[in-house]
């Protein structure tokens, strides 16, 4: 019988060892296959009876037996990508920073609460007796929850306590006086400040000159840009501005603001943004500060009854 042919025997005489389908030799009778090595380095055979799993951080993790869950791998807060504390209780956002800006805004804007109702009663007229020189009431103020098409919102309404001392100011030009005080806030950390009255008024230009010149006279209080008139387009009034100067928590700030006055009501208001009070008193847009002014008195000034 012819013999089939035989494979070549190795020139030393040692036996041809089985090819392991990783490309690595495995010894003779293991009972387990080699995994690809890690790192160009040989693994070893598991010491468990159960198939081992690959592990998150590069090493062998062992099945669990009876069917418990694996635990979550371990280590250091952040090490090479490693899932840390951070990650497995994360940060309670922090609550923003309140800008610096705009803790001056408030600080003017409570100052001049007062400074804009330091015109109301500075002054008297020698025929303030005659019923004559007071016109009919046919308007009032109120305050709003917002103003200027809501820019503003009303952050406090006091007119029940300086409101009242504005009217307990006596004041001969005013009939049947009433105050309206309010400060409103945007969303821009901005303020507006708002100190008027109505009922009777005798001499409304008198009233609105006499109103800027007691806000020019509270303490601390310089006026780098002097009053002027404008008159807004698209409304009846002629309004009277000024920037007045002042310095809060050792800050320069320049605080434009406007009056008004008629037959029914007068007011001031004050619009503070924060890009406005460390710029030069004369870049501010007094026009700009006098539309507003008018805006404001349109939506505050309502039909009595």
């Amino acid at each position: 019988m012819t013999m089939p042919p035989q494979p070549p025997q190795d020139p030393y005489g040692s036996p041809q060892p089985q090819q392991n389908p990783y490309g690595q030799q495995q010894p003779p009778g293991s009972p387990y296959p080699q995994q690809p090595p890690a790192y160009g380095n040989p693994t070893q055979p598991p010491a468990g009876p159960y198939p081992q799993q690959p592990s998150a951080y590069g090493h062998p993790q062992q099945t669990p037996a009876y069917g418990y869950p694996a635990q979550p791998p371990q280590g250091p807060p952040g090490a090479w990508g490693q899932p840390g504390a951070q990650a497995m209780w994360p940060q309670q956002p922090q609550p923003p920073r309140k800008k610096r800006s705009g803790l001056v805004v408030g600080i003017v804007a409570g100052a001049l609460v007062g400074v804009l109702a330091i015109g109301f009663g500075a002054y008297k007229l020698i025929d303030a007796g005659a019923d004559a020189v007071f016109p009919e009431a046919t308007h009032k103020l109120v305050v709003e929850k917002a103003v200027l098409d809501g820019e503003f919102t009303l952050n406090k309404d006091m007119s029940d306590t300086e409101g009242k001392k504005i009217e307990d100011t006596p004041d001969p030009s005013i009939r049947d006086g009433k105050a309206v005080v309010a400060q409103y806030g945007s969303q821009e950390n901005g303020m507006l400040v708002l100190s008027g009255m109505y009922g009777r008024l005798s001499s409304p230009e008198l009233m609105r000159s006499k109103m800027m010149e007691g806000a020019a006279e509270a303490e601390g209080a310089t006026v780098p840009v002097p009053p002027k008139e404008f008159k807004p387009a698209g409304y009846d009034i002629t309004v009277e501005c000024q920037v007045v100067q002042s310095k809060e928590i050792g800050l320069t700030t320049n605080s434009p603001m406007c009056a008004w006055s008629d037959g029914n009501t007068a007011g001031m208001v004050a619009v503070l943004r924060p890009d406005d009070l460390s710029k030069d008193a004369k870049s501010l847009d007094l026009a700009k500060t006098a539309e507003e002014t008018a805006k404001v008195r349109s939506e505050i000034r309502k039909p009595i009854g």
